[in-house]
């Protein structure tokens, strides 16, 4: 007899969580809009700074007021879209992005320490590459990096057993540089595999 109740107390709550993300601030809908493209991902402060062109201290003040809002949350690796968030945003229509460029693909030990792998490399720079953010599905891990001006963007995908570095590029007449800049990339994490606490890369 109560459930019609429950589910009127449910629909004004969500109602009212909506009312709030309209309200919301342009900075706030900004980064807010940014993040749920791609919610599972967590992004790097500096890689929000670089994607929206925000100074540090809008930006902070922005991530701080929707994180009071529980529609932001900071992890040890970035700031992501929560639970929360998801359900209330309506989906939006993206256009699918470009699958990439596969630069090459090769095994890892199937016993590797992911977690130590990407531990020792978040938030690193490789060469001309700034960390941008990570994400972790079902499929596996995916580190990314981007030069300073977004022009380039290389990913190395991990699953167990498996390493691909993939590069994202504006235009094709970056394809070069995003080839070299993923081998150097791939170099970087076969040298991080390759150490003592480690087994060596499976060529």
């Amino acid at each position: 007899a109560r459930l019609p109740e429950t589910r009127s107390r449910s629909s004004a709550a969500e109602s009212a969580a909506k009312q709030r993300v309209d309200d919301l601030r342009e900075n706030d809908r900004e980064v807010l809009e940014f993040l749920s493209q791609d919610p599972m991902t967590h992004v790097a402060f500096q890689g929000i700074r670089r994607r929206l062109g925000m100074h540090p201290e809008k930006l902070s003040r922005a991530l701080h007021r929707l994180a009071d809002d529980d529609l932001v949350e900071k992890t040890d690796v970035g700031y992501r879209v929560t639970r929360r968030a998801r359900e209330i945003l309506s989906p939006r229509e993206w256009a699918p992005g470009p699958a990439g460029v596969t630069v090459l693909r090769t095994y890892i030990p199937t016993r590797l320490d992911l977690r130590g792998l990407v531990t020792a490399l978040r938030g690193s720079w490789v060469g001309p590459l700034r960390w941008y953010g990570l994400s972790e599905t079902a499929d596996g891990l995916r580190l990314s990096w981007t030069l300073e001006d977004e022009s380039i963007r290389v990913e190395a995908q991990i699953a167990a057993g498996e390493l691909a570095v993939v590069t994202h590029v504006e235009s094709s007449d970056r394809l070069d540089d995003a080839t070299r800049l993923g081998h150097l990339l791939f170099r970087e994490i076969a040298a991080e595999i390759s150490r003592e606490r480690y087994p060596g890369l499976v060529a």
